[in-house]
């Protein structure tokens, strides 16, 4: 089932695209939007460079990782060490995403950081926030598609995810259109959430055969028997219709020892309890707040 692996990689980049982008995008069009308010659109070129440029220096990013991981996968001694820390890594990097995005600023909020800027450092001042969102989205966005999914078909997601993200962004900002950011961004943290924990699941799998994580049950289950035919695989197998999926979107292994199972449980439980007492706290203290964008 070569074709469900391609396109759950292809889903995983797709969330990841949209995630990022939809930050950026958000913030990029708060920022414009200040300026048309405060009669100053003649200084949108200074946001625009600061896009142009946190693109630039996001492809940058891109080659010195493929360059240093590419690298490192030559020392294939090492090789599943370097894969498991990468996936903590980029699982931790995302658990802080996850985590300011409970917590995240008000419409209000980016005016105001925007309005300091430009009174300390003029249209300056707005390329340093455009390029640092951009920057930033795209780095991350770098570090997950290198840790959590293979091939070229993750990538295509990505730039997927970006048109959706730029579009919600156009009909949010330039058409008026009435889009549940909040919502919209409730589910993709719920999806980021079970993306990360199946980076931490699989990065200690990484650990174990590097022997640094101890192995105190092989295998929970199995449901991946070998097969006769490369072109044939049960629903669950890694290697399956679904199994397939599950394994690029969520981190699914057909024989979990039993760290990897309850790595995935302690941070998915975990992290969903924070996503919920952060959303309901967030709703008391900014019930009726019109101006919050996510």
């Amino acid at each position: 089932m070569a074709g469900a692996i391609l396109w759950s990689d292809f889903l995983a980049g797709s969330l990841i695209g949209l995630r990022e982008a939809v930050e950026a995008a958000l913030i990029i069009g708060v920022l414009m939007t200040w300026l048309v308010r405060s009669n100053r659109g003649s200084l949108s070129n200074w946001i625009w460079y600061g896009v142009g440029a946190g693109i630039a220096a996001s492809l940058v990013v891109a080659a010195l990782f493929a360059w240093v991981w590419g690298g490192l996968e030559s020392f294939e001694e090492h090789e599943a060490l370097f894969e498991g820390v990468l996936e903590i890594f980029a699982a931790l990097l995302l658990t802080l995403i996850i985590v300011h995005f409970i917590r995240h600023p008000s419409a209000r909020e980016l005016e105001n950081w925007a309005e300091e800027a430009f009174k300390q450092k003029h249209g300056m001042g707005l390329f340093l926030i455009s390029f640092l969102s951009v920057w930033r989205e795209g780095s991350e966005t770098v570090v997950f598609i290198g840790a959590g999914t293979e091939g070229t078909y993750a990538i295509v997601g990505v730039f997927f995810g970006i048109v959706v993200a730029t579009g919600f962004a156009y009909a949010f900002f330039a058409r008026g259109m009435e889009i549940d950011i909040s919502k919209l961004f409730k589910i993709t943290n719920v999806l980021l959430i079970l993306f990360a924990a199946g980076l931490v699941a699989h990065g200690f799998h990484e650990l174990q055969e590097a022997g640094v994580a101890p192995v105190v049950v092989e295998e929970v289950w199995d449901v991946n028997p070998e097969v006769d035919s490369e072109t044939t695989y049960p629903l669950l197998h890694e290697k399956g219709a679904i199994g397939g999926i599950f394994k690029a979107l969520f981190g699914w292994n057909g024989n979990p020892s039993l760290l990897e199972v309850l790595a995935w449980c302690g941070y998915t439980g975990g992290m969903l309890f924070l996503l919920r007492r952060g959303s309901e706290k967030q709703r008391r203290m900014q019930n009726g707040d019109s101006g919050q964008y996510a």
